[in-house]
């Protein structure tokens, strides 16, 4: 498959912090790829750099084959990314929220309300059309703001926490429904997740810490290398040496 993604040498810094330090790594078209780190270990900023709201001090970033830039609609045409906290207002209903969004892109609202309930369809939350947003469970809601992601027919979609504060069948669910969109759509999906075992099916995972990659390989391969039953267990014992290694650094 050829490279959705590619990162190369990525380095950003806040004043005496560096959030991420020398970054290399490719996401493939149509790959269910995971980032997973501990708070701190510079997932949002990673995020922010390939979703171009900030610029990198180092390195480079490819999207479909061309360089990012901050200002460049083009490639931002390309993402969407579903947040841990929704951005739709709680206020309006379900089908106000979605077909003023859809406006933006269809500029015509006749079309805007068909496409607003063709992605909600696509969910399979049109029984929440007329729901006000604010009194939808969780998972109603999560459901709606992925139908708000799809809009745009992204090439590249963001899950921030997909499942947070779903309870356990609910995130079967959601699980069961992202995938079922990524073959539809044939999109490739980056995920963040506190979960591990959610990023069991990932075809590749990248983990983080101290803004450095301390992993980079297939979930089998990952609990193969660290004999770990779980990736929970290899998260763990990858951390847990990092640490160490920092402890002795900074000493």
């Amino acid at each position: 498959m050829d490279d959705l993604v590619k990162v190369t040498n990525l380095g950003k810094k806040y004043e005496q912090h560096e959030a991420l330090k020398s970054l290399s790594f490719s996401i493939k078209k149509g790959e269910l790829f995971s980032i997973l780190g501990p708070n701190g270990a510079g997932k949002s900023t990673l995020i922010s750099l390939i979703l171009g709201l900030i610029k990198a001090d180092t390195g480079d970033i490819t999207l479909d084959g061309k360089a990012l830039t901050t200002d460049s609609f083009e490639h931002k045409s390309l993402i969407s990314v579903v947040f841990q906290n929704s951005i739709l207002d709680a206020e309006l209903s379900v089908k106000e929220n979605l077909v003023m969004r859809a406006y933006f892109y269809t500029q015509n609202w006749k079309e805007a309300k068909k496409l607003a309930e063709e992605k909600l369809q696509d969910v399979q939350g049109t029984h929440l059309l007329s729901k006000r947003y604010g009194v939808l469970s969780g998972g109603e809601r999560r459901k709606v703001d992925i139908a708000r992601a799809l809009l745009n027919t992204p090439k590249l979609l963001f899950l921030d926490e997909p499942t947070t504060g779903l309870d356990i069948i609910s995130r079967a669910d959601m699980w069961t429904l992202i995938h079922q969109l990524k073959e539809k759509y044939q999109m490739t999906v980056v995920l963040t997740t506190h979960y591990m075992e959610e990023a069991r099916d990932s075809n590749m995972i990248l983990m983080l810490a101290e803004g450095q990659s301390v992993a980079y390989d297939t979930p089998e391969n990952l609990k193969m290398t660290y004999r770990c039953n779980t990736l929970e267990d290899v998260f763990l014992s990858i951390i847990k040496k990092e640490r160490k290694i920092y402890e002795r650094i900074s000493v």
